[in-house]
């Protein structure tokens, strides 16, 4: 048996090997498209995030800004400002949330899947809150509108783990919102409670951890966690194909904070003075996901597809600092599609 273990050891530091190739091949990919997606350069498209546009600036300046006693500018929020702030950022947060797109059953402690995914996400665009992103006109917000679903691309790498517990997979990569500079970089921990029991009507059972942090633009700081629990039961087709359905629940808590936002002052110092303000900072917004969908495997290739439901947002922030801020969201649908290598 030791000499049996000796031959199988020198492929298991090959695959593992190979998995670490493959997170730094990752590492690079995201590094070059979050360069090239416009960080830190001043040109937006039309679904970046422009804060300032949920002010009302029709006159040609936002009206937030009112000349003080003392001669100075102050900011006076209108009272549902607060509000349309949560509900942009938690509309948006569900759009760069953490991808699902997996079955309860892990790689395998040899397993690397490496994929590309496609995502669009359905956004209430017609109600006030979407005013704020580049594409929306200030002087006339109704010229023009963001799209009825934002498209996401991006590209990921999972790895199965036997420590420092087995049945664990990692995953970690970026999806780009298109026409946008803003990436989302993800990162997710899972563990199978029940898996390979597939001779028998028992389905896999395993629950996630997962990460998502919004980079690409200087308008807020948007993080959103993720914990679900998936059931999924895999069943071969014709001996060659394995089918994989699966469905699962989805908590989400999405932490969003206001960075400081240039806007037309009236009251400024100057005719067309530009002034800074920032939203209050809010508590955790919630919400739910439900999804469902299928793996399709055949030898090393495999597609995925994918639905999920998120029905609207309930969650309220009541600090002195926000006012009473409601969480306006609509319920919100997705789909999306990932294909790819399992290794």
């Amino acid at each position: 048996m030791g000499c049996r273990g000796q031959r199988r050891w020198p492929a298991r530091v090959a695959i593992v090997g190979r998995g670490r190739g493959v997170a730094r091949w990752l590492g690079i990919v995201v590094g070059l498209a979050v360069g090239g997606s416009g960080v830190g350069v001043a040109r937006a498209d039309r679904n970046d995030l422009r804060l300032a546009n949920l002010c009302n600036s029709s006159s040609g300046a936002c009206d937030w800004f009112k000349p003080s006693p003392t001669g100075g500018t102050t900011v006076v929020l209108d009272p549902q400002a607060p509000a349309r702030f949560r509900s942009l950022m938690s509309e948006l947060g569900v759009a760069v949330a953490p991808r699902l797109q997996t079955p309860a059953d892990t790689l395998g402690f040899a397993g690397v899947q490496i994929s590309a995914e496609l995502g669009f996400t359905e956004i209430s665009n017609n109600h006030s809150f979407w005013d704020g992103t580049e594409g929306v006109q200030p002087l006339n917000t109704k010229v023009s509108r963001p799209p009825g679903a934002l498209a996401t691309v991006g590209a990921f790498v999972r790895k199965g783990m036997f420590y420092p517990v087995p049945a664990i997979e990692l995953g970690a990569g970026a999806v780009n919102v298109l026409q946008s500079g803003m990436w989302a970089l993800q990162a997710y921990g899972k563990i199978a409670l029940q898996e390979g029991f597939h001779d028998t009507p028992l389905p896999s059972v395993a629950v996630r951890i997962a990460f998502s942090d919004l980079v690409g633009t200087d308008q807020v700081d948007l993080d959103v966690w993720g914990v679900d629990a998936v059931l999924s039961k895999a069943f071969g087709v014709g001996g060659t194909v394995r089918l994989e359905p699966f469905a699962g629940w989805n908590l989400l808590l999405i932490d969003a904070k206001s960075n400081l936002v240039d806007a037309p002052a009236q009251g400024g110092p100057a005719p067309s003075a530009v002034m800074k303000f920032r939203f209050p900072d809010q508590n955790l917004i919630l919400r739910n996901r439900w999804y469902a969908g299928a793996k399709v495997r055949l030898w090393k290739l495999f597609l995925t597809a994918e639905v999920a439901f998120a029905p609207a947002g309930h969650s309220s922030d009541g600090s002195a600092s926000s006012g009473m801020a409601s969480d306006g969201s609509q319920s919100q649908k997705s789909a999306c599609l990932s294909a790819g290598f399992d290794l």
